[in-house]
């Protein structure tokens, strides 16, 4: 019988580096809406520096994947330590811990800014709040579709 070596090491950077994923498409969706906005209103041109603009696609990768640091090192492990193999089902939950993770992450940076800022509540970013959980669902869903073994 012929043993499969298991990619821990494939599966351990695709987990990892989800939030930079999220990150550039995050950052090129701002690069847009701002470009729109600016097109919009001209007034703002002097606002926004030129290299802030240009290196949003760059940078947003970065702060994500420094903002989320710790708990995606955790989930990589932890699924690379399990040796998850792909499955719909397995694919599904996955997108879901990782969702939930990232949430839950996001909801100790927004507990910071609630009990610092006056006026400040938690009804005031349930939106955000929504769409970081799909957007990560959606990529740790990818993730697992494409970098998990059979």
């Amino acid at each position: 019988m012929s043993e499969i070596n298991y990619p821990r090491r494939k599966v351990f950077m695709a987990f990892f580096l989800c939030p930079l994923v999220l990150g550039f498409f995050a950052g090129i969706f701002k690069f847009v809406t701002l470009i729109a906005h600016l097109a919009s209103n001209p007034r703002l041109l002097g606002e926004v520096r030129g290299a802030e603009l240009l290196l949003m696609p760059v940078v947003a990768p970065l702060i994500a994947q420094v903002a989320f640091f710790l708990p995606f090192l955790g989930f990589a492990l932890v699924v690379a330590w399990l040796k998850v193999n792909r499955s719909p089902r397995n694919c599904v939950v996955l997108s879901l811990v990782g969702g939930c993770l990232t949430t839950l992450w996001a909801l100790l940076f927004i507990t910071v800014v609630v009990r610092s800022v006056e006026g400040a509540q938690f009804s005031d970013y349930i939106i955000e709040m929504f769409m970081v959980f799909v957007a990560s669902t959606a990529t740790c869903w990818l993730a697992a579709r494409f970098f998990l073994p059979e």
